[in-house]
C-alpha cells in the first residue's frame, strides 16, 4: 500500500493545474488549487476545523466558543462572528486558517490507502486565497512522515545515486542539517554513502530525496545489489577490533655435520684401514724405483673399498667385489698407491673444511670424540626364560559332588543423557540495558531467547527500525515505566537487516490492544500503528 496521495498530490504541482484537489468520500479533505499552487483547503474531519484549532491553539477557550456557537449571526461566518464579539482578532483568524491548510495537506500527503480525485475548474471568485509557499509546505509536509516502512517503499533501495536537475532547489531554506546536502548530489554517492558522509539519518534523509524526486528536481538511479555483510557492518555502531597478528613461525632445526655429510653424500674413508695398506709395502714400492721411460696408460682400475660412518647405526659394510687376478708389473704398484694416497689427502681435506665450517657456524657445538665416532658393540640377545604355570586349585564344592550354580550377567544400566541445559530468559531491565548501551547482536539474541520462551503469548510492535538512534529513542520515551521491550530482526526487501521493537507479553490480542492505547503519544502518531502479533507468527521478513 504506497503513498498514492502524495505522488499524485505532486503530480498536479508539476502540471500547474488548477482546481478542487479532493480525497476521501465522508470525511473528506480538499485542496483548492492554482496554477499548480495551494491557495486554500478545507476539510470535514474533526480534528481539522477552525475551531478545534483556535482552541488548541489557545486562542480561545471551549466557554467562549460555546458561547459564541450558541449566538452565530447567521448572516457572518464562525471566524467573523468570532472577530465581533472581540474574542480574536483579524491576525489571530488569519494565522489559525493557514495552518488550518497546511494540516489538511499534511495529513492528506500522510494518507496511504485512498485513491485522491481531481476536478479541473476555475476557482470561484469567492474562494478565499491564502498566499503560501506550495514548495516549503510540501516539504515540511514530507519531512513530519512517520510511516517509515511506506516511505522507504516509496523511495526504492538505497544503493540509489542521486542527480539534481536544474537549480529550482535553490529556491528552499532548508533546514540546518540539510543544507550541505545539494552540494553532496553529483550523483557518485549511494543514499547510504550521503547518510554516513553528511550525519543525516537515513529515513530523514530518504524523505528529503524523495521530496526532490516528486518536484522533477533529482533522478535516482540504482546500482548493483548491495554487499548485505557491508551494509550490517555499516548499521553497526560498534568497532571491531583489529585481527591479532599471525605467530612466528618455528625456527627450523639445525642440521648436525654427520647429517650434513650424509646429505651432500660425502663420503668419508676409514683411516684405520688406509695405514694398514701403507704398512704393506715392501722396499720395492717406493717412489724412487720408478722408471725414466713413460710407461703405457694402465687399465682403469677398481676403486678402493670405502665405509660410511652413520651417527646411531652399526652396521657392517659390505664385503669388497672380488679383484680380478692382476698381472700387472711391479712397476704398477707404485702409481696405484699413489692415486690411493691422493684421494686420501682430498678426502682428509674435504673433512677438515667441513669441521671447521661447522665450528664457524656453531660456535658452541663440542668437538667430535673418537669415542663417539667408534661403532657401538652389538647387543647380546638374551634368551627368555619360560616360567610354568601353576596349577589350578580344586574347587571344594566340585570335589564334595555339589554342582556349580550358573552365574547370571548382571544387565548393565544404560547410560542417561546429559540433560539439556535451557538458556537464561534475560530480565526486562538486562534487555533495557542492552538496548541503552546500543549492543544490537546480543539485544537480538536477548529477543530470540525470550520469544522462544513465550511463544503462546501477545506482544506490540511498536515500529520498524533500522538505526540503533531510533530503538534507544524509543527505549527513552518509555524510560519512566519499567518497559519490556525486546528486539527481533526482519529482513527488507531492498537486502537491508533492521529491528522489530516489540513491547511487553499479554495473555490475548485485546489485553496488548489495550495496552497499546496507554502507550506514550508519540507512538500513537499518525502513520505509527502499534501492531499486536502472536509470538509464535512474527514475521522475519517484509
Amino acid at each position: 500500500m504506497s503513498l498514492s496521495a502524495l505522488t499524485d498530490l505532486f503530480a498536479r504541482h508539476r502540471a500547474r493545474a488548477t482546481g478542487l484537489w479532493r480525497l476521501g468520500q465522508e470525511p473528506h479533505r480538499t485542496v483548492f488549487m492554482e496554477a499548480g499552487d495551494i491557495v486554500f483547503a478545507a476539510s470535514t474531519h474533526p480534528l481539522d476545523r477552525l475551531t478545534h484549532l483556535l482552541v488548541e491553539r489557545g486562542r480561545i477557550t471551549q466557554a467562549q466558543l460555546d458561547y459564541a456557537m450558541a449566538n452565530l449571526n447567521p448572516a457572518m461566518s464562525i471566524g467573523k462572528n468570532l472577530i465581533e464579539m472581540g474574542f480574536i482578532t483579524q491576525r489571530d483568524l488569519l494565522d489559525v486558517a493557514r495552518a488550518q491548510v497546511e494540516r489538511v495537506v499534511w495529513a492528506s500527503i500522510a494518507t496511504a490507502g485512498e485513491t485522491p480525485a481531481f476536478e479541473a475548474k476555475d476557482l470561484d471568485v469567492t474562494t478565499v486565497r491564502l498566499p503560501f509557499d506550495t514548495p516549503a509546505m510540501l516539504l515540511t509536509g514530507v519531512l513530519n512522515l512517520m510511516d517509515r516502512e511506506r516511505v522507504l517503499e516509496e523511495l526504492g533501495p538505497l544503493n540509489q545515486v542521486v542527480v539534481l536537475e536544474g537549480r529550482r532547489h535553490q529556491e528552499l531554506t532548508l533546514p540546518p542539517d540539510l543544507a550541505k546536502l545539494p552540494s553532496l548530489l553529483d550523483g557518485s554517492r549511494t543514499l547510504l554513502e550521503l547518510s554516513r558522509e553528511s550525519g543525516v539519518e537515513p529515513f530523514r534523509l530518504g524523505a528529503f530525496i524523495l521530496f526532490l524526486r516528486e518536484m522533477g528536481w533529482a533522478r535516482l538511479h540504482e546500482l548493483p545489489p548491495l554487499d548485505r555483510r557491508a551494509l550490517e557492518m555499516a548499521m553497526d555502531p560498534t568497532d571491531h577490533s583489529i585481527t591479532p597478528a599471525l605467530p612466528e613461525p618455528p625456527a627450523a632445526p639445525q642440521p648436525s655435520l654427520f647429517s650434513e655429510i650424509h646429505a651432500s653424500q660425502h663420503p668419508t674413508t676409514n683411516l684405520e684401514h688406509l695405514s694398514k695398506a701403507l704398512d704393506a709395502l715392501g722396499p720395492e714400492d717406493e717412489v724412487e724405483d720408478l722408471p725414466w721411460t713413460v710407461p703405457e696408460p694402465p687399465d682403469p682400475e677398481p676403486a678402493l673399498p670405502i665405509q660410511h660412518e652413520i651417527t646411531g647405526r652399526n652396521e657392517v659394510p659390505p664385503p669388497p667385489a672380488p679383484l680380478e687376478p692382476a698381472s700387472a708389473s711391479p712397476a704398477r704398484r707404485p702409481l696405484i698407491l699413489v692415486g690411493a694416497l691422493l684421494g686420501a689427502l682430498v678426502v682428509l681435506g674435504g673433512l677438515w673444511v667441513g669441521i671447521g665450517r661447522f665450528r664457524r657456524s656453531h660456535p658452541g657445538a663440542p668437538p667430535v670424540s673418537k669415542a663417539a665416532a667408534a661403532p657401538a658393540k652389538p647387543l647380546v640377545a638374551v634368551k627368555p626364560v619360560a616360567v610354568a604355570p601353576e596349577p589350578a586349585k580344586p574347587d571344594p564344592a566340585l570335589a564334595s559332588g555339589a554342582k556349580p550354580e550358573p552365574v547370571t550377567p548382571q544387565p548393565v544400566p544404560p547410560s542417561l543423557p546429559a540433560p539439556k541445559r535451557e538458556p537464561l530468559v534475560p530480565s526486562r531491565v538486562e534487555r533495557l540495558e542492552t538496548i541503552t548501551q546500543g549492543d544490537w547482536k546480543k539485544a537480538v539474541s536477548q529477543g530470540s531467547v525470550l520469544a522462544g520462551s513465550i511463544q503462546s503469548r501477545w506482544t506490540l510492535r511498536l515500529e520498524i527500525a533500522c538505526q540503533g538512534q531510533t530503538i534507544q529513542r524509543a527505549a527513552e520515551l518509555l524510560k519512566g515505566q519499567d518497559p519490556d521491550l525486546f528486539l527481533m530482526p526482519m529482513a527488507m526487501r531492498d537486502g537491508r537487516t533492521c529491528y522489530q521493537v516489540f513491547f511487553g507479553s499479554f495473555g490475548s490480542e485485546a489485553a496488548a490492544r489495550e495496552a497499546a492505547r496507554k502507550l506514550p503519544a508519540p507512538f500513537l502518531a499518525e502513520g505509527n500503528r502499534p501492531k499486536p502479533y502472536r509470538v509464535s507468527q512474527i514475521p522475519d521478513r517484509q
